[in-house]
């Protein structure tokens, strides 16, 4: 009897599937030298064999120009270093929409790298625990914490406190923190930027950029000519709208994959259609047509904030209704009061459309302010898609 995997590769448009993929780590940075190098320097302080110190770096830019993709290139490094010139170097890579607070990043750390049983022990103790194993393991770790925005600044401050916990002079626990520039200066405060080394702040990247680095994992991931220069090109013209390399790849992945499960040879532009409206799986159109008028109309009022400007990474309550108010009377909706705009707000959070976080006003200040984001998803392709899906739904009436 056959099985269903017996074609399994078999004529596949792939050279290799993982290559596309987000966990994939790349040999080369395409665009991004000045960069590595940089914090290559930051991290070679690690290097030293006999004088454990530890060092706090920040990567700060907009989503999908590559600052995890940089921590983890880099860091694969100087783990293969470290082994070759046997100094007890180790990284972990933490990503906080999976580990969202400190306890959750302890007990996972002390669980995967210490097979420490982290239930039922405070935070303090955990720590206690970790710095006595690192100490008698004569251990450093690096921890890479990814989307450290969800995070508070004093979390991340507790971590780089552990190192007090050894004697005078030594570090055992180093800190690559990953934020969005906005979400990084609301979080950042003079007793955390005072811990912070050095901050890589990456640039978007250009049309010209985007296409250099969709073109190299275009060849690893594709056999030659399955991918042809025109749709080529429409999947970097898409990628540009959003700046987004990270979108680029994951269209061309998905084309891939529709190439094989049709039986095709070669990637065409309805492949490249179909795949930039999967490309968001939260963002599928049932998502949308299970929505209210409404509730749209919020999502497109926050969708329009966001892009209406380079490195607008949030927005607050009062703006978000502000514009959802004026967003109501271009589309003829009935407008409604903040509370029941706070409503939809909590719909489009429970769906993963946007985020909302709610931030302490800075240092000298009382009180606290929501913020409202969008995490990994462009906030053009939000906005297109919730335009169509809002024009769809008032035809209906």
């Amino acid at each position: 009897m056959s099985n269903l995997f017996d074609n399994y590769n078999r004529d596949s448009v792939f050279r290799d599937r993982f290559s596309l993929t987000p966990e994939f780590v790349p040999e080369e940075l395409p665009c991004r030298d000045d960069e590595t190098q940089r914090l290559v320097e930051g991290l070679s302080i690690l290097l030293d064999p006999f004088r454990p110190v530890s060092v706090n770096i920040a990567i700060i830019g907009n989503a999908g120009i590559g600052k995890t993709t940089l921590a983890k290139h880099v860091t694969k490094h100087l783990e293969s270093y470290s082994v070759a010139n046997k100094i007890s170097l180790e990284t972990h890579y933490i990503n906080c929409h999976s580990f969202r607070t400190k306890t959750s990043i302890l007990r996972r750390l002390a669980t995967d790298r210490f097979h420490i049983q982290g239930r039922g022990f405070s935070d303090e103790e955990l720590m206690e625990m970790l710095a006595n194993k690192l100490k008698r393991e004569n251990k450093r770790i690096v921890l890479i914490i990814d989307e450290a925005d969800m995070l508070r600044g004093e979390d991340i401050l507790a971590f780089i406190h552990m190192n007090e916990l050894f004697e005078p002079g030594v570090g055992r626990l180093s800190l690559i923190i990953i934020s969005r520039r906005r979400a990084w200066t609301l979080m950042l405060d003079a007793h955390l930027s005072g811990r912070v080394q050095d901050q890589l702040n990456l640039q978007p990247y250009t049309r010209d950029q985007l296409e250099q680095i969709l073109e190299y994992r275009r060849k690893l991931g594709f056999f030659a000519n399955v991918v042809p220069p025109e749709v080529f090109e429409m999947i970097v013209d898409i990628a540009a709208a959003t700046g987004n390399a990270r979108h680029g790849i994951e269209i061309m992945l998905r084309c891939g994959m529709m190439a094989n499960s049709k039986g095709a040879s070669q990637i065409n532009p309805e492949f490249v259609r179909a795949a930039k409206n999967e490309v968001y799986p939260e963002l599928r159109p049932e998502v949308f047509t299970d929505l209210k008028p409404n509730e749209l109309i919020v999502a497109l009022a926050i969708a329009r904030i966001l892009s209406s400007g380079t490195g607008i990474a949030y927005t607050t309550i009062n703006e978000a209704y502000a514009k959802y108010l004026e967003t109501c009377s271009e589309f003829s909706i009935s407008k409604q009061a903040k509370a029941s705009f706070r409503l939809y707000l909590e719909t489009l959070t429970r769906l993963g459309i946007v985020s909302a976080q709610v931030r302490a006003l800075g240092e000298g200040k009382r009180g606290r302010r929501s913020y409202i984001t969008l995490h990994d998803i462009p906030a053009l392709i939000i906005k297109e898609r919730v335009e169509h899906a809002l024009k769809s739904k008032l035809k209906e009436k």
